[in-house]
Formats: structure tokens, sequence, C-alpha cells
């Protein structure tokens, strides 16, 4: 991508970038790791440290569901840069923007560094043990007066696998069913119907060797920067790629069918598709892909994709998040595997956050276990008494936010555990426990190909901020929940 040009001459030359231009690349801290001289440098690095006084620590990434490799360079306990670690099968030698530069909030000004209590509307700080049995008597006081099915836990797919584990524990612990970690979703119509987890259906190395792939839903480059700079390197070597989106920014890559569709029709489009590839090669359809099918016109673009997939040999399907927090995202699925069947083709869900995988096996959904609860959406509406919240700011990390606010802002006891503290959190919790960043803590992150990668911490936990394990585990324990 041509980002930066050279201005003035001889000795003056100046690498910038050109007339007024900004560099928006998802990808552009990378030209500092291949520049030849060092003479593209980090800005927010740059002048900080120099590079024999810094401890390089192997982390993972915690921002998409790629999984990148990183070195978190330390000096004096506190991160200083973040730079690719090698791994030809994940991210080969690269990382995206938001890996490499977003170390900058590790020690903001937001981040949360003592527990809270709100006592008489006046925030206090106070001691780990206060804060927590302020927690677990708040939660056994709701339990005895409304029942342990109005207690709800909504945690961020960014969490561990160690803490979404132990949260769905504790809330299974003291009865309830209330625990969902997919905050954008909307439409649960295929919770306990189909297997296992929602992945890629292939390692993300192997995407090199495909020759034809279908995105739906999917704003690509920006979800997912790692995937896509590997699509786009195959698509340079004869990847012929087909996409159906409401909206396209530029992907950087050759689409050979763009289809513009909106939100509403995304699910008629997929069918005609289905329906045109059939007829293409030549095999029935049966059941209700069948009636959904039934007496649709079938649209040029639709053609045209059922065709270069019907041409392909080794194909695949693919749905962005887009796609899986749409309010038909059941319907899409459904339509989308059977394209997939029809086209010989492995599906697969890109997977919008670090445990998008890791949630499924963790449990941390509400349709599994002994006792079957709420989803998301369905906590939000019946309004339960009591929240436990991981890693989530409700407006901005939910499907609905302002309607999550309001709905959480109503119930009788909120527990945030979370690294930063907001205005808005401050606002509907009644405790704030701070937990700790992926750079302070231990854990797992499952990517997108079911490829569990473990780390540990970097630094020391800032302030009193302690892992999210421990305090669950704590938490547990102060609740009498057997197996903490």
């Amino acid at each position: 991508v041509m980002e930066l040009g050279m201005i003035n001459r001889g000795e003056h030359s100046e690498i910038t970038t050109v007339v007024g231009d900004t560099v928006d690349s998802e990808l552009s801290g990378n030209m500092i790791d291949i520049c030849p001289v060092g003479a593209l440098t980090s800005k927010p690095f740059r002048y900080s440290a120099r590079t024999w006084e810094l401890s390089r620590r192997k982390s993972i990434s915690p921002h998409d569901s790629a999984g990148a490799n990183l070195i978190v360079q330390v000096k004096n306990n506190k991160v200083m840069r973040v730079v690719p670690l090698e791994n030809e099968a994940v991210n080969e030698c690269w990382i995206a923007d938001r890996d490499r530069f977003s170390y900058e909030a590790l020690n903001g000004d937001q981040r949360l560094t003592k527990p809270m209590l709100k006592q008489g509307g006046e925030w206090k700080e106070v001691d780990w043990q206060t804060a927590l049995e302020y927690v677990a008597n708040g939660l056994n006081q709701v339990k005895a007066q409304h029942g342990a099915a109005s207690i709800g836990a909504l945690v961020s797919p960014h969490s561990t696998l160690e803490e979404l584990n132990l949260l769905q524990s504790l809330v299974r612990g003291l009865g309830s069913g209330n625990v969902d970690f997919r905050l954008r979703q909307s439409d649960f119509s295929l919770d306990g119907q189909r297997g296992g987890a929602p992945w890629l259906g292939m390692p993300v190395a192997d995407i090199g060797s495909l020759d034809r792939l279908f995105i739906v839903g999917s704003f690509f480059r920006k979800d997912h920067p790692l995937i896509a700079q590997r699509v786009r390197q195959a698509a340079k070597r004869g990847l012929k790629i087909s996409a159906v989106n409401p909206a396209f920014d530029d992907w950087q890559l050759n689409l050979t069918n763009k289809a513009i569709v909106a939100p509403s029709g995304i699910p008629a489009f997929l069918a005609s598709v289905v329906k045109a590839l059939a007829a293409e090669k030549e095999l029935s359809l049966s059941g209700p892909v069948a009636d959904v099918c039934s007496g649709l016109d079938v649209s040029e673009s639709a053609l045209a994709i059922a065709r270069s997939l019907a041409s392909g040999r080794k194909t695949a399907v693919w749905l962005g998040n887009f796609a899986v927090q749409h309010e038909q995202a059941g319907l899409i699925h459904v339509l989308a595997s059977e394209v997939a069947r029809l086209a010989g083709a492995k599906l697969g869900v890109i997977g919008e956050a670090a445990n998008s995988v890791g949630g499924y096996l963790a449990g941390a959904v509400p349709f599994v276990g002994d006792v079957k609860g709420k989803n998301v959406s369905e906590m939000l509406a019946s309004k339960i008494k009591a929240y436990l919240l991981l890693g989530v700011e409700p407006s901005l990390d939910m499907a609905a936010g302002a309607t999550a606010l309001s709905s959480i802002r109503e119930a009788e006891m909120v527990a945030v555990l979370s690294p930063f503290k907001s205005a808005e959190l401050m606002e509907v919790a009644d405790v704030l426990l701070p937990i700790a960043p992926f750079t302070e803590t231990a854990g797992t992150f499952v990517n997108c190909e079911g490829r569990a990668q473990s780390f540990f911490p970097v630094v020391k936990s800032l302030g009193e901020s302690r892992p999210g394990w421990k305090a669950l585990r704590v938490l547990g324990s102060t609740l009498g929940l057997s197996d903490f």
C-alpha cells in the first residue's frame, strides 16, 4: 500500500506522508520492523529506552481471533514496546497496529488500581477482602430474595479461557445458568442445535492453498487484519474471492465478485446463491432450505458467485462478524452451510475476539450443563437482579448498547471486574474489582483455528489489581462453593 513518499532533494530528502495524507493502514507498524536502516521508528517508544535495556518476554495478542504471537519489551516493570514474534503458522512475522500500539493504555489514567465500593452514591477505595465480601453477601441476598435465576454474568470474549471457565463455574455453583460471552450477538436460534464451537474450519496456514473463497458479512481488513493479509497474498497467487456485505471499504485486494446487499436482504441473497449452486451442480435441495429457496429469482451477482464456487477445487465459505451478529444469524448460518455442502467447501466462522472459540470450550454459554440459563438478550429483557460483569463496558461492547445499559442500571447489584474504570462503569456499578490486563496475568486464548496458546505475565500487576482468575477463585471460596 503506497503510504509514504520522498519530499525535497539530495541531503534534504525526507520520507513522510505526501501532501497532507495520513498513514491509514491497519498494519502500518510493520514498516518499523522492515525499515532496513532504522529510519522509521515507533512514535510512542522513540527516545524512551535503549534496546539493550529492555527485557523481552513472549505473549499472545488479545485483540482479535488470529492469536498473533508477540514479544513484549519491558523496562523497570513497565511495557515499553510490543513487536511480533515470528510464527509462520499463525502471524508469520507481522502484527496489527492495535497489537503494537495499544500498550499505552496499560499505564493510562483510566486504569483501575484499587477495589472500590459505592456507598451513599460516593466511591470509596477499600481492601480486597471488604470488596469480595460485599459481592458475596450481595449475591447471597439476591439469591435468597429472588432465587438463583435472578443472578447473571456477562463476560468479555477477550477474557482468558481460565477466567471464562471460573466465572461460569461460579454462576452455576450458585444455581443459575445465566452466563454468556456472546455480547454482540442478537440471534440465538441455533443454541444447543450444533455441536462443538464455531471455528474457521481450517488451519490459518492453509489459507494460501485455497482457490475459491466466499466471505459473508465482514468488514474484513478492520475486523481481521492478519487473516486479511494472508488472503491478499493468496489472491495475488490466483485465489478468487467472492463477498457479500452491506457496504465495502477498500479491501486492498481484487474481489472477483462483490455483492452489496442491504442487511435485511443477506439471507435471501444467500438462498439465491444456494439455488444457483444447486442448478450448477445438478443437485437437489430438500427440507427447510428448499422451502426458503423456492420462488426466488436468482440475480446476476448470485449466479456469478455460484459459478465461481462451483468451479473451485479447494473452497471455503466464511462468516464474518457482521453475519454472526446479524438479527437472522441462525438462518445465515444454515444457508452458508448449504452453500458449503453444495460447493464441497469448508464452512468457517472467522470469530470476533481472542476467545470466540474458547468461550464455547469453557462452557460460558447458557445452554450447556445441568442448569440451562438465559442468553444475553434474555437476561437484559427479563431485567435480572444481580449482574457480574467481567471486562465488559455495556454501551460499547454489546449489541444494543443503550438498552443493555438501562437494563443493567435497574439491577439491585452490579459487580464489575475490569482493568479499567470509566464514567459509565462508575455510574452503573456498586463495586469495582481491579483485574489485570493480558500483560499482567497468565492465561490461554483459543484462536479462530482452534489453536490454544498460553501466556504468562510480563510485568507485575499495577497497584492492587490482581489476575482475574485469582479474584474469581477467591470469590468462589468466599461464597463457599466447592472446587474453588
